[in-house]
């Protein structure tokens, strides 16, 4: 997926033509939806919505800039992309952890996160722009990990906004689009946060479904099913204050008030 997502970005960047990667990247919304579940039908329609949106309102406020773009200054191919390369960032973890989960040098992966987030605090300092708004990249990089309450969670949220800023990393490197201001710690803050977005809804959307079928069922044994996988989000005080805080900052973001 990363050598189809570099190829597009290569190609859009050479050419400036939107309709290749659109059919592309169209194509593999369509096939991630046909093989994908509740959680990822979710993930690719509210990252897809989502991030289209964030796009059309940050290119008019300036925050960054796009080579061209048939809507709003962003390129149509945005719109499935966003989806699929979050899908994609958040299966490949989903995918790894299920398959190696088991195997004796998983927990190296351990070692992995300190060490690469080691790696970006540097390439963040010398070559972006770490030190634009650090207090701000500071509070919304711990709030965004603060949303979620297990280890298991925030290696999630880790891998997932870690993928995702290597296709933002190689954009902005190919010149696809600029930032003024270009932070991999503010990036993947945002990703985290979004992440959380898709779990939560796809959450209390799973809840309603069981409740359905269990209010539909007659049968006590089903019910009794039904009734042990019922799932509800289960909210804590620090992932709601955090929640409401991030949310704050991004509506003002998006709204054009402070850039963040």
């Amino acid at each position: 997926m990363l050598f189809v997502i570099l190829g597009v970005l290569i190609n859009y960047r050479w050419l400036q033509l939107e309709i290749i990667p659109t059919v592309i990247l169209s194509a593999l919304w369509m096939l991630f939806w046909k093989n994908s579940e509740l959680d990822g039908k979710v993930f690719l329609i509210i990252a897809s919505v989502f991030g289209f949106v964030h796009e059309i309102l940050c290119v008019q406020y300036g925050y960054f800039t796009y080579l061209g773009g048939a809507i709003g200054g962003v390129p149509i191919w945005i719109l499935p992309g966003y989806g699929a390369i979050f899908w994609s960032s958040y299966n490949l973890w989903k995918v790894f952890d299920q398959k190696y989960s088991k195997r004796w040098w998983y927990d190296l992966v351990n070692y992995f996160i300190p060490v690469s987030f080691a790696v970006m605090l540097v390439v963040d300092y010398v070559m972006f722009d770490l030190l634009h708004n650090p207090v701000t990249t500071l509070l919304k990089f711990s709030l965004a990990f603060l949303l979620f309450k297990t280890f298991a969670g925030l290696k999630l949220a880790y891998f997932v906004g870690f993928f995702t800023v290597l296709t933002e990393f190689t954009g902005e490197m190919l010149g696809t689009w600029t930032h003024p201001n270009f932070s991999l710690f503010s990036l993947i803050s945002g990703y985290i946060f979004l992440l959380w977005i898709c779990l939560t809804i796809s959450d209390i959307m799973q809840s309603k479904r069981v409740l359905t079928i269990t209010g539909a069922l007659k049968n006590e044994k089903i019910f009794a099913l039904a009734d042990s996988l019922k799932t509800k989000k289960d909210w804590g005080r620090i992932e709601a204050m955090s929640a409401i805080i991030l949310t704050a900052i991004y509506t003002l973001s998006m709204l054009g008030i402070a850039e963040v």
